[in-house]
């Protein structure tokens, strides 16, 4: 008896680890994908629990079960736990991030610019569109388009520097970025011995912002002349390099509004700068306060060289606006042909 009690336990505990090697898995519900910089798997939803694993922005994980706001997952390597649902995106709203930032990429670079605060970046223009990522404060962004959208308070944001007004209305900015965390954030995450940091490389996004929650990186050169014309600047470019004693200096283009947000003209307003050799200073060479613009405005070369830029018009027919710098003077092209070159390159400032 004794020798066949022997016999029976290994054989009994080969079962019970075979009926749990090939036990059932848990059959995902959907799929879904990270939608913050950083999100903890935990192994349970006790009090006491233990952080497994943390996710990054774009990690695919499929769900298993879900309750209340938490929601059981499995990654891709297989581990499985339970995080925040507030914080997972749906497949069709990942795939409207994948064609904003298809979208994003094909349209020239205006203007770069910071987060001033923390800044939902959104699928469409207005606060109540739903919310793909949260940039931290600080981060480097790039402009590529603007829309208009009502002010409506959305139930994640909190401006309360400012109180909502009857009919206000506010710009929005199609900007591309990264989702890597701020400036000393990546220090202060916690290290935490046993839990896998998974996929920590920075993704490409792209999507709406408040306008005013950015803080654009306006050339020193023109900051001043800029600002103290009463020109929002939307968007800016070097448009050629003229020779001097202490140095090649870039002359610029910036066009902007003039006036309140939420007007429907993208462009009111052009400036372009040209440096003064012989005064070691720059000066106001063109600027048009009469215009009705859109976005993007695209610069290039002429057939001899010269600086072009052209936009359209915001208007039915939407006519191009073609000018080049000629010298120190610029002008009005109409019925230009194509750029003879590719465009100038945007440079980092």
């Amino acid at each position: 008896m004794k020798r066949n009690l022997l016999l029976a336990i290994p054989f009994l505990a080969l079962v019970a680890f075979l009926a749990w090697w090939f036990r059932p898995q848990p059959q995902p519900l959907s799929s879904a994908f990270v939608s913050d910089r950083n999100l903890t798997l935990y192994s349970s939803l006790a009090q006491v629990r233990t952080p497994l694993a943390t996710l990054h922005y774009g990690d695919s994980v499929a769900v298993l079960r879900r309750r209340n706001e938490n929601v059981q997952v499995r990654t891709k390597d297989n581990l499985t736990g339970w995080v925040d649902g507030s914080r997972l995106m749906a497949p069709d709203l990942w795939l409207k991030c994948a064609q904003l930032l298809e979208r994003a990429r094909a349209l020239p670079l205006q203007s770069r610019g910071r987060t001033k605060v923390k800044t939902n970046l959104r699928s469409e223009p207005g606060r109540s569109s739903p919310k793909l990522y949260q940039f931290s404060r600080g981060v480097p962004l790039e402009v590529v388009g603007r829309s208009v959208a009502d002010w409506v308070q959305a139930a994640d944001e909190k401006d309360s520097s400012e109180a909502p007004q009857e009919s206000r209305k506010e710009d929005w900015f199609l900007v591309r970025g990264l989702s890597s965390a701020a400036p000393g954030e990546a220090a202060a995450r916690s290290d935490a011995p046993g839990v896998q940091n998974l996929s920590d490389e920075p993704v490409p996004v792209a999507g709406w912002v408040v306008a005013r929650f950015v803080e654009l990186d306006l050339p020193d050169a023109v900051r001043v002349q800029t600002l103290a014309s009463d020109l929002r600047p939307l968007a800016w470019f070097e448009l050629n390099r003229v020779p001097d004693p202490s140095g090649d200096k870039p002359q610029y283009l910036v066009a902007g509004a003039r006036g309140p947000e939420g007007q429907p003209c993208d462009i009111t307003a052009l400036r372009v700068f040209t440096w003064n050799a012989k005064r070691s200073r720059y000066e106001t060479a063109f600027l048009e306060n009469q215009l009705c613009g859109s976005l993007p405005i695209r610069v290039g070369k002429g057939p001899k060289g010269q600086p072009e830029f052209r936009f359209n018009a915001m208007s039915v027919k939407k006519e191009e606006f073609v000018f080049r710098l000629e010298q120190t003077i610029v002008r009005r092209i109409r019925n230009a042909p194509p750029f003879v070159s590719s465009p100038l390159p945007q440079p980092n400032h």
